[in-house]
């Protein structure tokens, strides 16, 4: 559907929050004159907008939500997709000496996470499911919370505890990365989600320099290599005065990567990283290892380039963390599997998408 002809548009949804306190749809608006979507993995709050739309008195500022929807008809049958769902921030009134018009920071429900502080220090204890305690924490930010995350049968190994005034979005990232799920991020309907970290690739796309081809030949490839490390130390303090702490040494000729560049194979010296890290146990501390050295090829190369909106996932627009698409350029001899990174949304027809994507050995 999307390598084919096809006419797409843009609609705007408003959301109000009702008497008692959930979201629902208060109808399109028509009001907006321009509106950039970025979403960038590399930040606490992923998804965040710039909306632009004639001054209307019947938005809640404070409480309201918009909801742009990428729109296409094909073969005469109607898709929609919602591209995030966007807390209003900021709302500046700008006028060119004709009409008035909100100049709005829009940001993703992850916003409201951060927004909300503990009031007192947070305490899990060992034995704890780490799952539950984050599903816990999303029911105490309101009602209107929703949440789609996978179970885990994982149990804290040690106490955990957090101080008045970190943000529960910290805490639930936190508790996240002790079992190796990904940070938190949203949907494109503003659901919270988060999924375990696997070093099998998640391919939901393939970008191939052929008569199908739907991205743009104009492209940049970029290597960093300031960065680079071929071994890490993870080590997980525990609580207990009388325990010794958790630590996982991993190095790129463990995970079978001898004939990298940058490994100690082939530099004959170790690049050293040290992380300190929350673990509920040595098999999740080894597999946290494993991420933070497989992580660190992404530094290497990264690929900038324009393609026209897709999507592999049914009723959803926006990329979900860890997704990842198989790129192909004959001429640049690239064929390779790599990460999401960032993605980049000028909502006007015609418009190509831009996006940043990093070169795995493994996701």
């Amino acid at each position: 559907m999307f390598t084919k002809n096809r006419v797409e548009y843009f609609e705007y949804e408003l959301l109000s929050l009702g008497s008692d306190n959930k979201y629902r749809s208060a109808g399109l608006i028509y009001d907006v004159e321009s509106c950039n979507i970025n979403i960038d993995f590399t930040r606490d709050i992923i998804g965040t907008a710039k909306i632009i739309l004639k001054n209307n008195t019947d938005i809640n500022y404070f409480t309201d939500l918009i909801r742009p929807w990428y729109c296409i008809t094909s073969n005469g049958t109607d898709y929609k997709y919602p591209l995030g769902t966007y807390m209003l921030v900021s709302p500046v009134k700008t006028t060119d000496g004709r009409i008035v018009s909100r100049d709005i920071d829009g940001y993703d429900m992850l916003y409201a996470l951060e927004q909300d502080k503990l009031e007192v220090s947070y305490s899990a204890e060992s034995g704890d499911n780490v799952i539950t305690l984050v599903k816990d924490l999303l029911d105490t930010v309101g009602d209107w919370v929703t949440y789609s995350i996978d179970d885990s049968d994982e149990t804290l190994s040690e106490n955990m505890t957090y101080e008045i005034g970190k943000s529960k979005l910290f805490v639930i990232n936190g508790l996240l990365n002790a079992v190796n799920y990904y940070p938190l991020f949203c949907s494109g309907s503003g659901t919270y989600m988060t999924k375990p970290w696997t070093n099998v690739e998640n391919i939901t796309w393939e970008f191939l320099d052929d008569e199908n081809s739907i991205y743009s030949k104009e492209l940049s490839q970029e290597l960093d290599y300031s960065d680079l490390y071929n071994k890490v130390i993870l080590v997980a303090n525990q609580t207990e005065s009388d325990t010794e702490p958790l630590v996982s040494i991993l190095t790129m000729e463990d995970i079978d990567l001898s004939d990298h560049p940058f490994s100690y194979t082939n530099i004959g010296r170790y690049v050293t990283k040290k992380i300190d890290s929350e673990a509920v146990s040595q098999a999740y501390l080894d597999l946290r290892a494993e991420r933070e050295l497989l992580k660190m090829l992404q530094i290497e190369e990264s690929i900038n380039y324009r393609h026209a909106f897709i999507t592999g996932k049914i009723d959803e627009g926006l990329p979900y963390n860890g997704d990842c698409y198989k790129f192909r350029n004959t001429l640049l001899e690239l064929e390779y599997i790599y990460k999401v990174n960032s993605i980049q949304w000028n909502l006007k027809t015609g418009e190509l998408v831009n996006a940043v994507i990093r070169r795995l050995s493994n996701v």
